[in-house]
């Protein structure tokens, strides 16, 4: 009987060994969907796939922060220095991993949906809720690249082996966002899933307020967004636990990646001083560095300790257990405020007025009462950039804005909010030479 390595069940955990896509569970093709636990199984693998050391298992996380006026490298990985300067080679490990990370996590998703064609065992039903969850996570996937490195090779289809039909040339970046539209669209019909460590309905129309935000349909970005709070718009009460394993997801989070020791994440490791028993490769900026003690966030995005400021937003130091968390009530009420904003900052200052003091005022903060309206997108951009930092999402801010070169100094040129497609796509794949490479590199 012919054996394949079915990525779906990878046990892929988030090993030091840079690019290291040993397989650690082997079953063969016929075995892989032809009952529910390994339906399930396949299913699981696709959202492990989220743990990668070089997606949220670390660097995707890390990196949304250290190009940014967030955090500076500080630790002794090279690689690191690179992206806090802003000065990138494609064959950064970096810029190779999360590639090749994303496109694992892509294949996985593609082959289950290829080979639930012929799954006859499930009800209909939990086909829809299967499919639409595995949409979602693709949506997602495809919105991490194409924010990265612009138009991708767009991958619908399982690679099974590397013959040339595989190797795709890039698509457009609107040709990639409509992909990810379709794919959201699919999932909010579809989705069943309620529970926020898996794909809910909710968090399709969640991440579909971000697409529209970062495309600058802004009309489309403030109906999802609005249409996703109507759902629940809950905040913690303790900004503080959101992250932490150790206490029951809030209602606040609206789609989260669990770790735990057997399956963990190094942020913990990463952020924390030497001092604590961490690396401290990434630090916090002067930006986020504050003594106001009424600011509940300060003393998570910046404590102190021995001399040196470091996040706390991932603490678990000893199993690396803290959760990720990808979508959350506090970024959809930013979202919609900002949306708003674009829309009619006059007419809607009072909306968006009371989102921003929500945030506000669970981080310990006095309301803002008034305001001019050309002053309210900045305010809505420092609280964006105070309630996540260190959440990798800082990046994806200012280059969606336009106000990277004005907030970090090694932006000088716009072809630097992009980084470049990784030498070993260049090299390996026929379809992409050396001409396809983004601008500047």
């Amino acid at each position: 009987m012919r054996k394949l390595l079915i990525l779906l069940l990878f046990a892929l955990g988030a090993c030091e060994t840079d690019l290291d896509l040993r397989p650690k569970v082997q079953v063969s093709e016929e075995e892989a969907f032809s009952n529910r636990a390994n339906v399930e199984a396949a299913l699981t693998g696709c959202y492990d796939a989220l743990q990668l050391q070089h997606y949220y298992g670390r660097n995707l996380i890390i990196v949304g922060d250290l190009a940014s006026d967030n955090s500076f490298a500080n630790g002794t990985k090279v690689e690191y220095y690179d992206v806090d300067k802003n000065s990138l080679l494609a064959n950064n490990i970096i810029v190779e991993g999360i590639w090749a990370d994303v496109y694992v996590a892509i294949n996985r998703v593609n082959h289950m949906l290829y080979k639930l064609r012929d799954v006859e065992f499930l009800t209909p039903e939990e086909l829809k809720d299967i499919k639409g969850q595995l949409h979602f996570l693709r949506a997602l996937h495809y919105f991490n690249l194409v924010r990265l490195y612009g138009g991708v090779p767009l991958k619908l289809l399982p690679t099974l082996d590397d013959t040339y039909e595989n190797f795709l040339k890039r698509s457009s970046t609107e040709e990639v966002y409509q992909q990810i539209i379709a794919d959201l669209e699919v999932a909010a019909q579809n989705i069943d899933n309620s529970s926020p460590e898996k794909a809910t309905v909710k968090a399709a129309t969640a991440l579909l307020s971000s697409v529209e935000l970062t495309r600058k349909n802004y009309q489309a970005a403030f109906q999802s967004a609005n249409l996703t709070l109507q759902a629940g718009a809950s905040l913690s009460e303790d900004y503080s636990t959101l992250f932490s394993a150790k206490t029951d997801p809030d209602a606040e989070i609206i789609f989260y990646i669990p770790f735990s020791a057997t399956d963990k994440n190094r942020l913990a490791e990463y952020n924390f001083p030497n001092t604590l028993g961490g690396r401290h490769e990434n630090a916090p900026d002067a930006v986020l560095v504050s003594t106001d003690t009424a600011d509940q966030r300060n003393k998570i995005n910046s404590a102190f300790h021995n001399g040196k400021y470091y996040s706390r937003k991932y603490s678990d130091l000893t199993t690396g257990a803290d959760r990720v968390i990808v979508l959350r009530n506090a970024e959809l009420l930013l979202i919609r405020a900002e949306a708003a904003y674009h829309i009619d900052s006059v007419s809607h200052r009072q909306l968006i007025l009371n989102d921003i003091n929500q945030i506000r005022m669970r981080a310990g903060l006095l309301p803002v009462l008034s305001g001019e309206a050309h002053a309210l997108l900045s305010l809505i951009d420092r609280e964006k950039q105070k309630e996540f930092a260190f959440e990798g999402k800082r990046w994806f801010d200012l280059i969606r804005t336009g106000k990277a070169v004005q907030a970090v100094a090694t932006v000088t040129e716009p072809w630097q909010m992009l980084f470049p497609v990784p030498l070993s796509e260049i090299s390996s794949n026929p379809n992409i030479g050396i001409e396809d490479q983004n601008e500047g590199y």
